[in-house]
């Protein structure tokens, strides 16, 4: 290669360098400019991701708050609520307090105080919101009170009555005894809902308050609040509540400790027996 040919390589080369710095050094200059404005406005970002997950945590919050009216499985165990000042000023009013000798006696007046002062009423829709932010907004017929809260209010409907009444109880025998919610469902043209108060006692036998049916297990002879067998005891009841819910099943029954649900009431029936075993 010729020293001219050199020259030229060498003149070419130093020139493509020298460029070369010129842009890296005006890329440096823009990529430190745009890390100055990042790190500017990072702190705005920071607080507007921390915006975003206040606003996420509080729609949770929210969702949870609402979503729980609608007494959504074991969301219906957060209604039995014995220990509040409301009930226990109500019970004491009612009973004078807990006696083991008065025991049905008072659980009467507690039946018959609700029946008297609660006056039944239909539910208004209760909106059910989605998981997300972005999902679908349903609705569902029922709106859950807290038993306080019918009280206050001296409305409410089957779920809310019963709930009630079965806070009363609890809070009236101090918990020595089980007292349940359970539910049923007709399987009619316009199928319904509906929920009641058992009280399992000893050797099998149940006894189920009704009050938005105007119903209570009977003693078969002489009258009066009862106790009957379980099978019994439920055949009376859903035989009572077919005219308004024909080919009524039982499906669930709930208390403070438990939720369980069935396919039929021969399924309760069953469960119910073996829980005296």
């Amino acid at each position: 290669m010729t020293p001219g040919l050199w020259k030229k390589l060498f003149i070419v080369a130093t020139v493509l360098l020298v460029i070369s710095l010129i842009v890296c050094g005006s890329l440096w200059h823009q990529l430190n400019d745009i890390t100055t404005q990042l790190n500017a406005i990072k702190p705005g970002m920071d607080s507007l991701k921390a915006e975003r997950d206040r606003i996420l945590s509080s729609y949770a919050e929210l969702r949870r708050q609402i979503n729980l009216r609608t007494g959504i499985r074991q969301d219906a165990q957060s209604f039995i609520t014995p220990d509040d000042p409301e009930i226990s000023v109500r019970v004491q009013e009612i009973t004078g307090g807990y006696s083991a000798e008065e025991l049905w006696r008072d659980y009467g007046s507690l039946f018959r105080w609700v029946m008297m002062n609660i006056e039944y009423s239909q539910d208004s829709p209760t909106p059910l919101l989605p998981e997300s932010v972005y999902g679908t907004l349903e609705w569902r017929g029922d709106f859950w009170r807290m038993p306080a809260e019918t009280i206050r209010d001296g409305t409410g409907d089957c779920e809310d009555i019963s709930l009630l009444l079965a806070s009363m109880l609890l809070n009236y025998n101090q918990r020595r005894f089980p007292i349940w919610l359970v539910g049923v469902k007709s399987a009619g043209s316009q199928p319904r809902a509906h929920v009641a108060v058992a009280i399992p006692s000893a050797n099998n036998q149940l006894t189920i308050f009704d009050i938005a049916s105007h119903y209570y297990t009977p003693f078969l002879t002489i009258g009066g609040i009862g106790s009957q067998d379980v099978p019994l005891a439920v055949d009376h009841w859903l035989n009572h509540l077919e005219k308004e819910m024909p080919d009524t099943q039982i499906y669930v029954v709930f208390s403070e400790n438990f939720y369980q649900e069935f396919s039929g009431s021969e399924e309760f029936i069953d469960w119910a027996s073996r829980r005296f075993d």
